[in-house]
């Protein structure tokens, strides 16, 4: 499943759980800047949690791939080729993501619209300073709002003391940054308008920037009750900008009974470090989701009866090596001896382990037991051809030494150094596989020489002549990639690629 997809999810769910967490615990206190600030906290965990994870095995970081360990040492993303002129057929899937893209482009698009409307406004009104925001006067009807430090009113429409109440009000939502909370849960609403969590937590958001201000207002010397029926006579606003904060957001009854609450105990601050733990277990979870689904792929290959092979890889003198190639016979499995020359790796009993280092000839060690080993790799010895020439002798290519694992892997040169890219331009579904039905996964393994060459192309897995031909030909267009490296020496590395013909 797609990562993106997962992560959209995890947050969703994150949401939700918050937000009951919320509703259950905080919603009927009168800790209002804390309630602030859980707010944000809520929103910022559940856009992290899912991308906190801790690993307990270093060798279960290795791909494994179960339906092609057996030749693919390491596998390139699979490629998938269709006849010329065809057009992959829509999907529910492709449906879906043009549907929430369209729905988030418009929500997105009407906060634009309505920003743009405040900007007009900021113009075509009459700017004093109140300190440090600035007051517009509109002419007209309008209720009285601000958005970041700009305060819009209508003085022809209030006494002068509901003017005073009004500043009052809107001073603080402007002077505590009250729009930028607004603005966020607004843009959150749009990328997730499937969520009603969403919606309802930008409904809390709003409504406590309110008592806040109401707070300020009645802390401020006006006479609450008197305030309390200036809200009511306004209760019979016209259309504003939804990213504002107006003077009398509904809900009012909410309000008013908030301002009539006694305040609430400063012990109940203590239930907020409950968001601790909850935010905890959603880590937690997530990453026993991850190790399950690891674990499960781990034992598909390897079984119930696997052991940890450990050990250290030294040289004649028993100093460790660093960076030996230690692989599983037969597999692409495998890992590298760390800074001390220490390895562990996950195996069945009797798996033949290679160990392989530049300069070291080759060692072949079955593992039994879980006890740690000790190898020691000796110096390859030099072996000369049958003829020699001017003193010296090379080694023919087909008897070096290669590699699945080394410390710099090859690098694709061409097409921004995307390989898949550059095959899918250039290979074709050949037509009498095509009249034929024909269709199937071809795997190919070539190797990357230490020049960079691409060598040795074999089919791995074969499905009918015609498609292995072809995908033997576009593979053989691959010009020269950087070569692998090991130990800061050029070395030869297989690789293994799926090329998957369909016909639809």
């Amino acid at each position: 499943m797609d990562e993106a997809f997962i992560y959209l999810i995890k947050v969703n769910i994150a949401l939700v759980v918050f937000y009951l967490f919320y509703r259950l615990l905080f919603s009927q206190d009168t800790f209002f800047v804390m309630r602030r600030f859980c707010l944000w906290i809520i929103l910022g965990a559940s856009f992290i949690y899912p991308l906190v994870t801790f690993s307990f095995e270093e060798e279960q970081k290795i791909a494994i791939q179960q339906a092609v360990v057996q030749y693919a040492p390491n596998l390139l993303p699979e490629l998938s080729v269709f006849p010329e002129g065809h057009l992959a057929s829509v999907g529910i899937w492709d449906v879906l993501r043009f549907c929430y893209w369209g729905i988030v482009t418009l929500l997105l698009g009407r906060i634009v619209i309505q920003m743009v409307s405040i900007i007009q406004l900021v113009y075509k009104g009459k700017r004093t300073y109140c300190c440090s925001v600035s007051v517009i006067t509109l002419s007209g009807k309008i209720t009285p709002f601000s958005f970041f430090k700009w305060i819009f009113v209508s003085p022809s429409l209030y006494n002068s003391d509901d003017m005073q109440e009004i500043i009052t009000h809107e001073r603080t939502h402007a002077e505590q940054y009250h729009s930028l909370d607004v603005m966020v849960s607004e843009i959150l609403c749009a990328f997730f308008w499937m969520n009603p969590a969403m919606w309802l937590l930008k409904c809390e958001i709003r409504r406590n920037l309110e008592f806040l201000a109401d707070k300020r207002v009645v802390h401020s010397g006006f006479d609450r009750k008197t305030y309390q029926y200036h809200l009511l006579r306004l209760s019979n606003p016209s259309a504003a900008a939804q990213i504002v904060n107006k003077f009398n957001v509904s809900p009012l009854k909410k309000r008013i009974m908030m301002m009539n609450k006694k305040r609430t105990s400063r012990m109940g601050l203590i239930k907020y470090a409950l968001l601790v733990p909850i935010a905890g277990l959603l880590i937690l979870s997530s990453n026993v989701q991850a190790i399950v689904h690891m674990n499960e792929n781990v034992m598909g290959v390897m079984g119930q009866d696997s052991i940890v092979a450990k050990g250290i890889v030294v040289d004649t003198n028993d100093l460790p090596l660093v960076g030996v190639s230690v692989i599983m016979k037969g597999t692409g499995i495998g890992t590298m001896t760390n800074d001390k020359g220490e390895f562990s790796i996950t195996v069945k009993p009797g798996t033949v382990l290679i160990f392989s280092y530049v300069g070291k000839a080759n060692q072949f060690i079955p593992v039994k037991s879980a006890k740690k080993i000790q190898i020691k790799m000796t110096t390859e010895p030099v072996v000369l051809d049958e003829l020699v020439v001017v003193g010296y002798s090379e080694k023919d290519d087909k008897n070096e030494d290669i590699f699945q694992v080394v410390e710099d892997m090859p690098q694709f040169i061409g097409e921004d150094g995307n390989v898949m890219k550059f095959l899918a331009k250039r290979i074709r579904y050949p037509l009498e596989a095509q009249k034929k039905n024909i269709t199937g996964k071809v795997f190919v393994t070539f190797v990357i020489n230490k020049n960079g060459e691409p060598v040795n192309f074999r089919i791995a897995k074969s499905v009918d002549p015609l498609l292995d031909r072809e995908a033997i030909r576009v593979l053989q267009l691959m010009p020269n990639w950087k070569p692998g490296t090991q130990r800061g020496n050029p070395v030869s590395v297989e690789y293994t690629v799926p090329i998957n013909f369909q016909l639809q």
